[in-house]
């Protein structure tokens, strides 16, 4: 097999915290042939690669059938399904010798699969639930309806950050879409731009002197009640995010810097629709 040094970002669904970090480990272990993986963790916004997900848990199973991923992310099934599924499997006990093997096949298949859809037309494949059900089918579909209902915010984005670099490398990406990208260094000027131009994205780099992002984010939030806006914490890597209270605030995720292109496009595009819509006008226009 040829050298190859792309990251693989895996989601995994249906495991326990104690197989989630050893999934982490495992896979995360330098190789000095195949692909390298690393497991997104709970909150990331960053979309997968592909999913490993638990086949004897029927939560999961439901969650894998509502994301729908298609031949372009690719799915291995731990354990034995209760039902025939068109994914690849890999049965318990977890031989760990053999899984890495079984992974680089079904990323070599999607790249050869992305490959030759992109020599006729632009390929690009988001996560299509950021969120759990709430549940199975017993939910009031009122509830969904007032959340379709709420507009989009039309302000663009808003960068909380002490350095200008990133607002401007995000300017830069957006300007031939017509998104405006905003910059903010403190707290008190994020709150009154935003009351202003009401974003619908704010990125807060968590560690920008004087600013409690969650403190921020909840008051971002109150600010725009009734809009559709999102705001995504960008981490330091190995900074903590408190998974608890960010869902108390509402915060919709993280991202881990350094960011790369591919990865914050694909992020602004999953959660800016209005730059959804233009992306898809300016390609077939």
């Amino acid at each position: 097999m040829p050298q190859k040094t792309a990251t693989i970002a895996i989601r995994l669904l249906g495991f326990s915290a104690k197989e989630e970090e050893t999934f982490s480990t495992v896979l995360a272990v330098a190789r000095e042939k195949g692909y390298l993986y690393t497991c997104l963790k709970n909150g990331c916004v960053q979309d997968p690669d592909m999913y490993l997900v638990n086949a004897e848990n029927i939560q999961a199973i439901a969650t894998l059938s509502d994301l729908n991923p298609g031949e372009a992310l690719p799915v291995l099934l731990i354990g034995q399904p209760e039902i025939d599924l068109p994914y690849e499997v890999m049965p318990r006990p977890i031989r760990w010798r053999n899984i890495f093997g079984i992974l680089d096949g079904l990323i070599d298949r999607r790249d050869l699969l992305l490959t030759t859809l992109a020599a006729h037309t632009s390929v690009t494949v988001h996560e299509r639930r950021r969120h759990k059900r709430l549940d199975l089918d017993l939910t009031d579909p009122v509830v969904y309806q007032k959340l379709r209902q709420r507009p989009m915010a039309k302000g663009g984005i808003l960068v909380i950050d002490k350095d200008t670099q990133f607002r401007e490398y995000v300017a830069m990406m957006m300007d031939r879409y017509g998104i405006t990208v905003t910059l903010a260094s403190d707290e008190r000027s994020a709150l009154l731009l935003d009351r202003n131009n009401q974003h619908a994205l704010t990125l807060i780099n968590t560690s920008t002197p004087g600013v409690d992002p969650y403190r921020l984010c909840e008051a971002l939030k109150k600010q725009n009640q009734g809009h559709k806006t999102s705001v995504i914490f960008l981490l330091d890597k190995g900074q903590e995010y408190k998974q608890i209270m960010a869902e108390k605030v509402g915060c919709d995720g993280y991202l881990i810097k350094p960011l790369s292109r591919h990865v914050l496009v694909r992020t602004i595009k999953k959660f800016l629709h209005i730059f959804s819509d233009l992306s898809v006008r300016k390609e077939h226009g």
